[in-house]
């Protein structure tokens, strides 16, 4: 896939409507257009401001903007893009305005970003009544696009609080499929509550539609009002309901018209409610169950009144039900609206991050149809008070649903505690439908298992399974419905009962078996699970930017891979379109102790042996050409992403066809030392780049990026380390016109390799035609090792073909373009066969970023071409890189046979695809935690692959025969092994690599023809095992192979028992045991079994820990339990005794 960057929002000017309008009738048409001239400036247009509407909602799509009534908590939420043309194609989102259209409008478009943007009118109607709001909403967009666009007024009076909407406003799809021609006329009167008032708001809204949003023009804006005071009129608050016991939300009267101040007063109030004098709330907890007629009347500044009657019901109090009646048997609550009373314990409390609420659950036995679990929401502003963990609480409120889970929605007063504690909730263990196992055959659908999740809805687990990070890339993991949560959320996409992350199907199965990928998805799918932070924040450029990610932290870094263990229990739930796991309380910063995630990263390569070592990398857009060098240069226009201080940091767009990469030079020296170090610690011979600056294209020499590339890595490593292999001559190059601004390069360490002949380029097919006009040329060059002749050249070839994400569409899960992928992998092999022939070279290897994964349809017409997909030697599932959650391999190293006989081994340097975004340059102060260091990881979203090659390079005239020998120890299984190597003459030199297989464990430079090499601990199991012994040879001393063989023994054991509580009684008592049992370097796994009091108990370690439940003892005495751990593949029998004294009382 084409390296890309995931868009930080950038940072609007700060701004309020404190301007008004104040002169009516008032029209605006937008025919100015000097009066928006810059993004989020509205300082040139009195009284009209548009807003992204960020925060308004948590839902993802489709929701009725009717029901919208908050604004935005940002202080950044100001929107305008300023100057547009083309509707069509423009996908930003927020609030624009188009003045190079026939017709100049602003406009509203939805987006993941903006949730709800709106345009607001601030409106000073002192003196006016009789107010009508006008406009036309028009739809600007004539793509194939097809949301159902909808449109919504609601108006305010003051600058603060919630809006109310005006129904006559309400526009259901202001849009229409492939057409510009739809002009929907709306009219609305304002009330009453408006007239005589001197900051009135009327905004004009729309939401983030299902579907691909389209711009909507509001035009023709008219606002009218007759001068004067209407007469006083009340507001009817229509019939109300509450119930015994309940306290009510309070009641607000509002009136208008007349001249204020106003006095409210009621008569005829249920029994418990009250209105104090000089408020206007009505307020109290009902006690009787009644239904009166209820009189409330207005007196104003002059004496006018007016009253207005309506029907008050209380209902009576509700029984307590249990929590299972009301999540029900179904997806829904069969008492959704109903005012509903429970109790339960509380299981999981968040009274920061916004969820606003508390999990409470029935303890005990489980409702096998229906959940025992229940969220309790505190409404928009939560709790005063939040009950603890364990405490027992009663909850009345109403039933409801919200995002796919039942919920009840109470207030203070309707959560109270329950004497006697009500239990313990003992946590579950698995996940249902995610306990099958691969291909997926067994694994339910979605639909199996989303009827077997609802039964545990909200409900307590600690699973015990190997659980796995699988998608880290920036909080918004991909969800099972091809949708995510679009920006940081704080979301970690995990796999149940798995020791490994899910695999995109196509790297392991064949993409026209289409059946088997079926199966492989339908595992996928079981499998993802959304791990939650316990929260609804975004941390983003825009959201609690100040507040410190969850999870990620400098030293500590879950990753693609990383084994998830549970400390303690997490909540199960539906939310937003997946099944997630939450931590009890929020996350905040690290999650140690709560969630732990093992660390994984690999501070070096694995040893691959060989006499040259040969890299693929892509770079990430290395452009030293930076986006403000190209602005100040005239060469074009630029826009950026922004960190949280406002500073540029990366380029989003630059035009025509600008760089791409950092944004200035203090950026790009952040990327470039990461670049640096991954490079250097992976201490490659040759290494092929993908997504170089392509310099010629900016007016400078081809080859200035790999040069500026060079001299920073000889800065780091040594001056002469690394040179590069010059581009073609112009003449040799295809058309400066058909080159991309990117494209691929070699860079070497001449101590040890040499080029041999220059590079060469295909550059006939980059033409409009022509098989790589959308891709990277491939370019081609021959090396050897240094000191050998030309004929022992080997050929490598760089590739970058078509990404997945445009051109032809997808018809079988191979992505995009995959049509173009298989023309350019076959025009591949054509031009290496060229080389290879021109060359007189028989051994050829291709490498770079294929953009296809390995058992897709480019990579097969390789492999049909007698090459060979190289896989990790020390790990065959290590993959380059992971999206949607799905590690795969699009960068690959491929060998002919003649080259294939030279690999000595393989592997992924996981430093990139398996890390999260943000610890990359490109996130560079995005939050208050601070993740950029200088080191390898997140260098770029590619992970390396490297190759040791034995080059046969053959030995100087005179050089002496060699033997390799190898002593080893018994090796007890978790501690690592020394193996010690000798090679005869001793005046040999170079290394000795120990291998088992193709695994290679180790190696050690020789000095004075001897050296010890450690095998890591438990890299052998248990058993006798014949290791190779390599010695390459040097430029006197021919080559030699031997072996050795190390015997891996069982590890001891230690045991401990302790028995739990110490005071035990007769008859009374269930006593535990506790067992532990350790070894050195690893932890054990099997059963352990108790003998005592004539019986027999078993149960199985978990983290190397297990509690037996022993029966009453009938009799008090001194009792003596035999302990025994029964050992497993890797580990012995091991055995203790405990006493365990039991009282008569």
């Amino acid at each position: 896939m084409a390296a890309g960057l995931t868009p930080l929002a950038a940072a609007p000017a700060n701004a309020d409507v404190t301007t008004k309008i104040a002169a009516f009738p008032y029209t605006q048409a937008w025919s100015n257009a000097a009066a928006i001239t810059a993004n989020d400036s509205w300082s040139g247009v009195t009284g009209v401001q548009g807003y992204l509407g960020q925060d308004i909602t948590t839902l993802s799509t489709g929701v009725d903007p009717q029901t919208l009534l908050t604004e935005s908590a940002v202080a950044n939420d100001t929107d305008v893009i300023a100057n547009q043309a083309t509707p069509n194609t423009n996908t930003g989102g927020g609030v624009a305005e188009f003045d190079g259209i026939a017709d100049p409008s602003i406009a509203l478009q939805g987006s993941g970003t903006a949730d709800a943007p709106y345009v607001a009118f601030n409106l000073d109607l002192t003196g006016q009544s009789n107010v009508t709001f006008a406009f036309n909403a028009r739809d600007l967009d004539g793509s194939a696009d097809n949301a159902a666009q909808q449109i919504a007024v609601q108006y305010r009076v003051g600058a603060s609080g919630s809006y109310t909407n005006l129904p006559d406003g309400y526009i259901a799809d202001a849009t229409t499929a492939n057409a510009a021609t739809q002009v929907t006329a709306r009219s609305v009167a304002l009330p009453a509550a408006v007239n005589n008032q001197s900051s009135v708001f009327v905004r004009v809204i729309t939401s983030n539609a299902s579907g691909s949003d389209e711009w909507v023009g509001i035009d023709d804006v008219s606002v009218t009002a007759a001068g004067g005071t209407s007469a006083l009129a009340l507001t009817n608050p229509g019939p109300q309901t509450s119930t015994v016991g309940t306290p009510i939300a309070p009641l607000t009267l509002t009136a208008g018209g007349g001249t204020s101040p106003y006095t409210f007063s009621a008569t005829g109030l249920p029994a418990g409610l009250t209105l104090a004098a000089g408020s206007n709330e009505i307020t109290g907890t009902p006690t009787t169950a009644e239904a009166p007629s209820v009189t409330v009347s207005v007196t104003d500044n002059g004496g006018a009144t007016d009253s207005k009657s309506f029907v008050w019901t209380v209902n009576p109090a509700a029984a307590v039900i249990p929590i299972a009646q009301i999540q029900g048997t179904g997806a829904t609550s069969p008492v959704a609206g109903q005012n509903v009373k429970t109790q339960g314990v509380v299981t999981a409390s968040y009274p920061t991050g916004g969820l606003n609420g508390f999990y409470i659950q029935t303890p005990g036995a489980d409702t096998p149809d229906a959940s025992d679990a229940i969220f309790v929401y505190g409404g928009t502003s939560g709790f005063t008070t939040y009950p603890a963990i364990g405490d027992s609480v009663q909850v009345s409120g109403q039933a409801n649903e919200f995002s796919g889970a039942t919920q009840i929605t109470a207030t203070d007063a309707g959560v109270t505690p329950v004497s006697p504690s009500l239990g313990t909730v003992t946590p579950k263990t698995v996940i249902p439908g995610t306990d099958c196992e691969l291909p997926g055959t067994a694994c339910p659908t979605q639909a199996e298992y989303d009827v077997a999740r609802e039964v545990a809805e909200g409900e307590l687990f600690q699973p015990t399974a190997p659980w796995t990070a699988s998608d880290v890339y920036d909080g918004g993991p991909a969800y099972n419905d091809g949708t995510n949560s679009g920006s940081f959320r704080g979301e970690i996409g995990v796999v149940a009962n798995s020791t490994k992350p899910l695999v995109a199907p196509t790297e392991v199965i064949d993409a026209q078996a289409t059946a088997l990928v079926n199966e492989r998805k339908k595992y996928n799918a079981a499998k993802r699970i959304i791990l939650d932070d316990g929260s609804s924040w975004t941390y983003s450029t825009t959201q609690h930017q100040n507040d410190p990610f969850p999870w990620f932290t400098k030293t500590r870094n879950p990753r693609v891979g990383s084994a998830i263990t549970f400390p303690k229990p997490v909540i199960f739930t539906f939310g937003f379109n997946a099944w997630r796991i939450l931590p009890q309380t929020q996350v905040v910063g690290d999650s140690t102790g709560a969630i732990d995630f093992t660390q994984t990263r690999p501070a070096a390569p694995q040893n691959v042996g060989g006499d040259v070592k040969l890299a693929t990398f892509n770079v990430l857009n290395f452009f030293p050409t930076t986006g403000e060098e190209f602005v100040t240069s005239g060469l074009g226009t630029c826009t950026y992403f922004r960190d949280r201080d406002g500073n540029n940091i990366t380029n989003n767009s630059c035009n025509p066809n600008g760089p791409r990469g950092a944004a200035n030079d203090a950026n790009l020296q952040r990327q470039r030392d990461k670049i640096v170090a991954a490079i250097n610690t992976a201490d490659a011979d040759i290494v092929s780049l993908e997504e170089l600056e392509n310099s010629v294209k900016f007016g400078k020499n081809r080859d200035f990026a790999i040069t500026k590339l060079v001299e920073a890595l000889n800065a780091d490593a040594g001056a002469g380390t690394w040179a590069f292999a010059p581009s073609p001559s112009a003449a040799n190059l295809p058309a400066l016109a058909d080159q991309d601004v990117i494209r691929s390069g070699f860079i070497y360490q001449p101590a040890n390799v040499a080029l041999v002949g220059e590079s060469v380029v295909l550059s006939t097919q980059s033409s409009t035609g022509g098989d790589f006009e959308d891709a990277r040329e491939p370019l081609a060059q021959a090396f050897k090792k240094v000191g050998t002749p030309d004929n022992r050249a080997f050929a490598v070839i760089v590739n970058h073909f078509k990404s997945k994400g445009s051109g032809t569409p997808d018809p079988d899960g191979q992505g995009n373009a995959n049509d173009r992928r298989v023309l350019q992998a076959q025009r591949l092999v054509t031009f290496a066969n060229d080389f290879k022939t021109q060359r007189g070279i028989s051994r050829v290897f291709l490498a770079g970023d294929f953009n296809a994964y390995s058992q897709e349809d480019p990579i097969q017409v390789l492999e049909a071409a007698g090459y060979t997909s190289l896989d990790s030697s020390s790990n065959p599932d290590e993959e380059t890189y992971n999206f949607d959650g799905q590690i795969g391999s699009l960068d690959h190293v491929l060998a002919n046979d003649a080259a294939l006989a030279d690999v000595n081994a393989v592997d992924v340097w996981d430093i990139n695809g398996y890390e999260s975004v943000y610890y990359e340059y490109s996130r560079f102060n995005s939050n208050a935690t601070d993740l950029y260091t200088a080191n390898p990881f997140r260098s770029s979203d590619h992970s390396p692959e490297i190759v040791g090659i034995n080059t046969g390079a053959p030995s100087a005239p005179g050089a002496v025969d060699t033997t390799v020998t190898g002593t080893v120890g018994t090796i007890t299984y978790g501690t690592a092994g020394a193996v010690s190597v000798k090679v005869v003459p001793a005046s040999a030199t170079g290394t000795v690599t120990v291998s088992r297989g193709v695994d290679v464990l180790g190696s050690v430079v020789l000095a004075s023809g001897q050296g010890t090499v450690t095998l890591p601990a438990k890299s052998l199991p248990v058993g006798s095992h014949v290791l190779t012994l390599t010695y390459p040879g040097d430029s006197a001393h021919k080559p030699s192979t031997g072996a050795v063989t190390a015997v891996v023994v069982k590890a001891m054991a230690t045991i401990k028992a302790t028995v739990k509580p110490k005071r035990v009684v007769a008859g009374k008592t269930r006593a535990r045991v506790v067992v532990t049992v350790a070894a050195e370097g690893f932890t054990p796994t099997g059963k352990v079994k108790i003998r005592v009091g004539g019986h027999v108990y078993q149960a199985r370690l978990v983290d190397g820990r297990a509690v037996v439940r022993l029966k009453k003892f009938i009799k008090p005495r001194v009792y003596r339990a035999k302990v025994a751990y029964l050992g497993d593949a890797t580990t012995q029998v091991a055995r203790t005794t405990v006493r365990i004294k039991v009282k008569r009382r």
